[in-house]
């Protein structure tokens, strides 16, 4: 179904869940804490924490903030940019990738680093052609995964690593020219965007491999791209992204590829988190100007929160709990504020 947006619609919705406010025509979220500078953010896997992470011309910052509060716990900077962050799921150890250019080349490395002091644990050189733009630790925190898309006939890899020793245990092909990687909450399984040929022609896709012989366990295509796995790990979110199609949002179960839910949004627009529950979708639109934020019934498609801005935002992450959601907002060019607002929790 296509959904259909209107003022009707989202009162009904709002009224309907307990907890919301009816927004205002012109709405904006009610922020808890702002990180000036950061570029986005991101909730750790038990909700207490928010990663806020951003680059200057001095290089990169990333802030470990309490979620509720936004009580800063700890800094780490670098003078080579992040290009992407993932906290453990104990909330111990952060990793970050670089690009660094030391030894005269340009060599893409995973940073580890202990979040309590803050010290560098290791530093895992990778393959890599070309940036790493995602990075996610396996839930026992003993395996990090990074992934660099592929441009230029370089990158399309997933780069798998031990995180005690650093030593590589896997390199996946997966020729996407979007990143994102995703260990399942289970551990089984390892979930990134890929690129398929159909009919002569590239079409984004996801791959799930399996963590025990990294053989593949099941191929997305037409169009699909990574969101999140559910909590149970049977099953991914993705969003499908065609031309000139309204963008599709699909629940796939793994590892039998069934769809357990679709639905349609609006023509360019596209969704950035989904709730544990999988009942609200956190669209947005991505073609200019982007200057709203949606939260949207996964079922029925209805709006049910809109907020509007002045500038244009970039949605992040939606905590575990769903009280709490980060955005960037615009401050300038390539200068950006994250941040952590109340969402449609209880």
């Amino acid at each position: 179904m296509i959904r259909r947006r209107s003022i009707a619609v989202l009162i009904a919705a709002v009224m309907a869940l307990p907890g919301l406010s009816v927004p205002a025509a012109a709405a904006t979220p009610a922020d808890v804490w702002t990180a000036p500078g950061q570029s986005w953010a991101f909730f750790s896997e038990d909700g207490t924490v928010a990663v806020a992470v951003g680059n200057t011309s001095a290089g990169g910052r990333l802030e470990i903030r309490q979620s509720t509060t936004g009580s800063l716990t700890r800094v780490l900077t670098s003078p080579l940019k992040f290009t992407a962050a993932a906290l453990s799921a104990d909330n111990q150890t952060v990793a970050v990738t670089v690009n660094d250019t030391s030894s005269g080349l340009t060599v893409r490395t995973i940073r580890l680093y202990r979040t309590v002091t803050g010290a560098l644990l290791r530093s895992i050189p990778t393959s890599a052609g070309r940036d790493l733009d995602s990075v996610h630790f396996a839930p026992g925190g003993q395996t990090v995964a990074a992934m660099d898309a592929r441009s230029y006939e370089r990158g399309g890899h997933v780069h798998v690593h031990r995180v005690s020793t650093g030593a590589r245990l896997a390199t996946l092909t997966v020729p996407a020219t979007t990143a994102a990687v995703r260990f399942s909450p289970d551990g089984r399984f390892l979930a990134a965007n890929d690129r398929v040929i159909v009919d002569g022609r590239a079409v984004a896709g996801v791959r799930v491999f399996r963590t025990d012989t990294w053989a593949t366990a099941l191929t997305i295509g037409d169009g699909n791209l990574l969101i999140r796995w559910t909590p149970d790990s049977t099953g991914i979110w993705t969003r499908r992204i065609l031309p000139g199609v309204p963008t599709g949002v699909r629940l796939v179960s793994v590892p039998t590829g069934a769809v357990q839910r679709s639905l349609e949004l609006d023509l360019y627009e596209s969704v950035s988190d989904v709730t544990d529950d999988g009942a609200l979708l956190l669209t947005h639109p991505v073609v200019a100007p982007r200057r709203s934020l949606t939260f949207t019934d996964s079922v029925t498609g209805a709006d049910v929160a809109t907020y509007e801005f002045g500038h244009d935002v970039f949605p992040g992450d939606i905590s575990r709990d769903a009280t709490l959601f980060s955005y960037a907002r615009s401050t300038g060019p390539s200068a950006f504020t994250v941040h952590v607002a109340r969402s449609s929790g209880p």
